[in-house]
């Protein structure tokens, strides 16, 4: 039987100078790994577009349902329907479904040859997904009064207005996050920055995704669930997937006392230096909070005014508002390095009513599991 890699290696030995790879010398094997890799990306690009072309034909979709993430895709469909697409998409020949959670997708992906196809909830992609929209407005009606020349922004929630004098033009930072950053939206006269705001919609839940900052605080706490040293009333139980079959990696966190899961462990009494900076970041910005639409924007002479909910300047602002960070370490079974639990800092008002835990989430010392 003829092997394929041999015949393959002969088809290109005399590209290399020795008239063979040598794996000795570093550039014959880069040489023939960029070869390997160029065949394999035109394989997995063909079988690309064989499984648009199946889907597309099956399900009568148009372009708009696929979204390229490289030489894999997303199929956007609605989200009440995604697990039925799936379903069906894995009878079609040559589809195959893993429903195992990853990164990719939280209901696992299909793959078709070497591509994988991960089905998506519609109409959240893009700049809805990351809360964008809402800074493309703001960033589009101060600009559309600057065009006819400089104006002071004043932005205000009727309590406490701060002030940029002489802006010329107003830049959105996307999903920018250098160095612990918050600016979503920067103003600036002629070239000079004269700083900018971090933007939350109205009554958001989050300050932020905190892997990175409380990364060491999720794997302390997942080596004392694993090792037993929180008892039963905080353990483990392994996720079960759509199929019934048990997730070697992920877990979920269970109460065994009351056969009940736990939502999320609470762990209030953060140092005061990560509580400061991960409200106002590095940059020390201000925070607005607002979900806004074109009527929140008036010009009153050379002033713009922008209307919002609440406007941040300082600790006690938050405070005043019940807004304090609070660290919620939660189930997320795309986080398999974290064997499904994530770090997310959260508004103390969203988690408390009246001095009281909301839910089936249980509260930690900081030093409990550290």
């Amino acid at each position: 039987m003829i092997d394929p890699l041999i015949t393959f290696l002969n088809s290109v030995a005399y590209k290399f100078p020795k008239g063979y790879p040598d794996m000795d010398d570093p550039n014959d094997k880069k040489m023939l790994f960029e070869m390997v890799t160029g065949i394999m990306n035109e394989t997995k690009a063909e079988d690309k577009a064989i499984a648009i072309k199946i889907i597309k034909d099956t399900f009568k979709l148009d372009d708009e349902a696929f979204k390229d993430k490289g030489l894999n895709f997303h199929l956007l469909v609605p989200r009440q329907e995604r697990q039925s697409y799936i379903d069906n998409i894995e009878k079609l020949e040559g589809f195959e479904y893993n429903p195992q959670p990853s990164s990719f997708s939280s209901l696992g992906y299909i793959s078709y040859g070497d591509v994988k196809i991960a089905v998506k909830p519609s109409g959240i992609q893009g700049k809805k997904s990351a809360g964008l929209e809402n800074e493309d407005i703001f960033v589009t009606n101060i600009n559309k009064y600057l065009e006819d020349g400089p104006k002071n922004i004043i932005i205000t929630d009727g309590n406490r207005s701060i002030e940029w004098n002489d802006v010329t033009e107003t830049k959105g930072t996307g999903t920018s996050t250098t160095a612990y950053s918050k600016s979503d939206a920067n103003f600036y006269r002629g070239e000079k920055d004269l700083g900018g705001v971090s933007l939350k919609k109205m009554n958001a839940i989050y300050w932020e995704s905190a892997d990175v900052r409380f990364k060491d605080e999720v794997m302390n706490l997942l080596d004392a669930i694993i090792s037993g040293k929180l008892g039963d009333e905080i353990s483990y139980k392994p996720l079960v997937d759509k199929r019934g079959n048990e997730d070697d990696t992920i877990i979920r966190m269970w109460n065994k006392v009351t056969n009940e899961k736990i939502p999320g462990v609470i762990v209030s009494d953060l140092p005061e230096i990560d509580t400061y900076q991960a409200i106002f970041g590095n940059d020390k910005v201000p925070v607005v909070m607002g979900t806004f639409k074109e009527s929140d924007f008036s010009l009153q002479g050379d002033d713009l005014i922008i209307e919002a909910s609440k406007v941040y300047e300082d600790i006690e602002d938050v405070k005043e508002d019940g807004a304090m960070p609070v660290l919620n370490i939660r189930h997320d079974m795309t986080k398999r390095n974290t064997r499904g639990l994530r770090a997310l800092l959260q508004t103390e008002k969203s988690l408390y009513r009246n001095g009281k835990l909301v839910g089936k989430n249980i509260t930690l010392p900081y030093n409990k599991f550290n």
